[in-house]
């Protein structure tokens, strides 16, 4: 097991959430559900699946502590974040969204947080 496999985690008591890079949704990974699905030697790093809110794209954090921690092992210090990235804002355009001000703007004109306030109320 590496230091951030889904094993490792677990016996370690770590909390593991889910943060959309589009619509900045949130909640809490159930990591025994994981396990039972994928195995203790499942790492969640560079792993990027469908958010449910939006067309966006989730990453994992360790919220164990007061700061969470990124469990990727790559940055933009790599050609391939730098690749990811670059699909995304393609995929992402094509669909109607738009980057303005370091957030994602949705076909409608709505910012994540105006988003959120609108299916709250």
């Amino acid at each position: 097991m590496t230091d951030d496999s889904l094993g490792r985690l677990i016996s370690n008591g770590r909390q593991v959430r889910w943060v959309c890079m589009i619509c900045e949704q949130t909640g809490q990974v159930d990591l025994n559900a994981v396990l039972a699905a994928k195995g203790p030697d499942f790492s969640f790093a560079n792993r990027r699946p469908p958010c449910r809110y939006c067309p966006g794209r989730v990453r994992f954090v360790d919220s164990t502590s007061m700061w969470p921690r990124r469990l990727d092992t790559i940055s933009s210090k790599d050609p391939d974040w730098w690749a990811f990235e670059e699909a995304e804002k393609k995929r992402l355009t094509a669909l109607g969204w738009r980057l303005a001000v370091g957030c994602w703007i949705d076909p409608e004109g709505l910012t994540p947080t105006e988003r959120r306030a609108r299916n709250v109320t």
